[in-house]
C-alpha cells in the first residue's frame, strides 16, 4: 500500500481533540479516586497533532535517556497504539503518588509498582478511548497493558508496532500531569492511529465543527 496523504486538523477541530482530552481527564480522575481511595488529579493541559519525525522533540528527552513506557494496542473501530512515557525517576514519583512513599526505594521497579503503573495506563487510555467514542461515535478499546523500559528511542519505535510507519502521518500527542496536594509530575501520553482511523476521526471532528457553526 502506498504512502497515505497527510490530513490537516484546523484549530476548531483540534479544539474537539482538547474537549476529548478534558473528558478523559475527568473520567480518569474519578476512576483513580474510586480505585485508590484518594484523589489524584489528572490534567491534560495540551494536545498536539504532530508529524512522526517530530515526536522526539515533543517528548523533550534525550533519545538515549532511560524511560518507562506503558503500552497498549487500540482495537475496534479505530486501530493504533497508545504509549505513556515517563522518565525513570518520575515513574517512581508516580508510584509514590499511587501507593505511598517507601522508606527505601529500589533501583528497579517492584511488582507492586509495575502493577500500579499498568493500572494507571489502563485507566488513562480507557478513559481517552471512552471519551473519543462519546464524542465521535467511533468505538475503540484497549488491549492488555505491557510495561517496558529502555531508551526513549526504542520506546518510540514500539509505538509503531503492528502499523505501517509510512502510513502514520499524524500522531495525537497529549501532555499528562498527575498531582496530589503539593506533589506533581508530568508524563507524555501519545496515540498513533493508522491512516484510516485518523481520517475517520478528522471526518467526525469536521462534522461536529459544522454542527456547532450551524
Amino acid at each position: 500500500m502506498g504512502k497515505a496523504s497527510k490530513v490537516k486538523f484546523t484549530a476548531a477541530e483540534k479544539d474537539i481533540l482538547c474537549e476529548i482530552g478534558n473528558m478523559c481527564a475527568g473520567n480518569a480522575t474519578t476512576a483513580l479516586a474510586q480505585i485508590l481511595g484518594k484523589r489524584i488529579e489528572l490534567e491534560l493541559p495540551a494536545v498536539h497533532v504532530v508529524d512522526p519525525q517530530k515526536l522526539p522533540y515533543y517528548l523533550k528527552v534525550d533519545p538515549e535517556e532511560s524511560v518507562i513506557g506503558i503500552h497498549l494496542q487500540i482495537w475496534g473501530g479505530a486501530h493504533g497504539n497508545a504509549l505513556m512515557v515517563f522518565p525513570t525517576s518520575d515513574s517512581h514519583l508516580l508510584i509514590d503518588l499511587l501507593i505511598g512513599a517507601h522508606e527505601e526505594r529500589a533501583s528497579t521497579l517492584t511488582e507492586i509498582g509495575i502493577s500500579a503503573l499498568k493500572e494507571v495506563g489502563n485507566i488513562v487510555v480507557s478513559s481517552y478511548l471512552s471519551a473519543l467514542s462519546a464524542f465521535t461515535g467511533i468505538s475503540a478499546f484497549p488491549s492488555t497493558v505491557t510495561l517496558t523500559s529502555g531508551s526513549a528511542k526504542s520506546l518510540v519505535n514500539l509505538a509503531f508496532s503492528g502499523l505501517r510507519k509510512e502510513e502514520c502521518q499524524q500522531i495525537i500527542l497529549v501532555e499528562a500531569c498527575f498531582s496530589e496536594r503539593k506533589r506533581d509530575l508530568k508524563g507524555k501520553f501519545f496515540i498513533i492511529f493508522d491512516a484510516e482511523s485518523i481520517a475517520d476521526i478528522l471526518k467526525k471532528a469536521k462534522s461536529m465543527v459544522n454542527e456547532k457553526g450551524s
